[in-house]
């Protein structure tokens, strides 16, 4: 029977639309940022669905959401989810997709009667995105790293509000201490958020590691100066200076392979017409599927900014913001994902993930990995993110009978 088990797609699909409805923009898509009360109302939802299927529902301390479908051997536990928090001008689909498609496969399975040797769990990471509280991926960094929880429920706002208190204001502030449910194994379906699948036509992206990401935020501080009467050799100018190293990182992406840099936020002091500028703060997302070419990019940067001439008369601050070595997966959960899609006759391909995730945290301390579908044009963290239900529904069956072998 297990062979021929489905998960009911008009009932995903229904529920994503529910989902997607809490916090939702009128352009269509979805503004649910972590701990907000539109994030209150989904978690609520999410814990009605949970109730009607007599799940045990856990709550931590950092508010992560736990719904226990309880199997033979309490020492053994397969977790499955994702995250309900939203960009501010987020889709329908980036993390709901993984948490109610964990949903739809623990509520087939209890449908079916069908028995599990583990434990299945059906988790909601707080704030993964990190657009109200940093770092990103916090209710997955406090699970694998309880001894940081007091740091991370101090984390404000740009209100000054802490995330305790943001728990506090919307009643999830759990008392369960973090890391108390460990995993054999944790799987996370997850749109693209790329053109890979989609452009390949294939159906199901197996996740084999996360590259690894370095932010950093440069501060350039030159000397102010009239537009009009300063000739360009006695400018201290700090755009002209990241302009040149823009333009160099550039290149190294073609010379290192597989290597991504991006200058994503810029700020410019004075900020006016006719001002040679003074300072500059900049920030740099340094990505890589390997940790040696990663630090050889960090280097060849380093070494620009302190050679360059545009850079001499300029005084240079670097601050690391995030430094995250590169994730890869575990085989046993890559080869029972790929295993399935040939069972199911789903089309797959063996690719790593280019942003962050919840399971990238969770294999620093667990076997884990993420079954990826296809994002029509490439498209997230935007209202027109897409993934159609049919792609959802080989996404969830994916999953679901990866959960079915892992259980063996």
């Amino acid at each position: 029977m297990s062979k021929n088990l489905r998960v009911n797609a008009d009932r995903l699909h229904q529920r994503i639309q529910q989902m997607a409805a809490l916090g939702g923009l009128p352009s269509g898509g979805v503004k649910r940022l972590t701990l907000t009360l539109e994030d209150k109302a989904a978690r609520d939802l999410l814990t009605n669905w949970m109730t009607e299927l007599k799940l045990e529902i856990i709550v931590d301390e950092m508010g992560n959401m736990f719904g226990l479908h309880h199997g033979s051997n309490p020492d053994r536990c397969i977790g499955i989810g994702s995250h309900l928090d939203s960009v501010p001008t987020g889709g329908k689909y980036d993390g709901p997709v993984g948490v109610l498609g964990a949903l739809e496969v623990a509520q087939t399975l209890i449908e079916n009667n069908m028995a599990l040797n583990s434990t299945l769990v059906v988790a909601n990471y707080t704030n993964e995105e990190g657009v109200r509280f940093f770092p990103d991926m916090m209710g997955s960094l406090a699970h694998a790293n309880p001894d940081q929880v007091k740091h991370y429920l101090q984390a404000k706002d740009s209100h000054g509000t802490t995330v305790g208190e943001a728990l506090r204001e919307i009643g999830y502030d759990g008392k369960v201490q973090c890391g108390s449910i460990g995993y054999d194994h944790f799987i996370e379906i997850h749109i693209e958020q790329g053109p890979i699948l989609e452009e390949k036509k294939i159906d199901i992206g197996v996740v084999h590691g996360v590259q690894a990401i370095h932010w950093m935020k440069l501060t350039l501080e030159g000397k102010s100066a009239h537009a009009g009467t300063t000739p360009i050799y006695a400018r201290k100018d700090a755009f002209y200076a990241l302009s040149r190293l823009s333009n160099y990182v550039r290149e190294l992406c073609t010379e290192i392979e597989n290597q991504l840099v991006t200058i994503g936020s810029v700020e410019v002091f004075p900020n006016a017409i006719n001002v040679v500028p003074e300072k500059v703060i900049a920030t740099l997302d340094v990505r890589n599927l390997n940790d040696d070419r990663l630090a050889r990019a960090l280097e060849k940067i380093d070494q620009f900014v302190h050679t360059d001439e545009s850079f001499a008369h300029l005084k240079v601050s670097k601050e690391v913001l995030v430094n995250v070595p590169a994730v890869h997966f575990s085989k046993n959960v890559t080869d029972a994902i790929a295993g399935s899609c040939k069972q199911l006759g789903y089309s797959s391909l063996p690719m790593h993930s280019g942003a962050g995730h919840d399971a990238q945290i969770l294999a620093t301390k667990y076997s884990a990995a993420m079954i990826f579908i296809p994002s029509k044009n490439g498209v997230s963290h935007a209202v027109d993110e897409y993934s159609s239900p049919d792609q959802i529904e080989k996404g969830a069956n994916t999953l679901l009978h990866t959960v079915l072998t892992l259980d063996q």
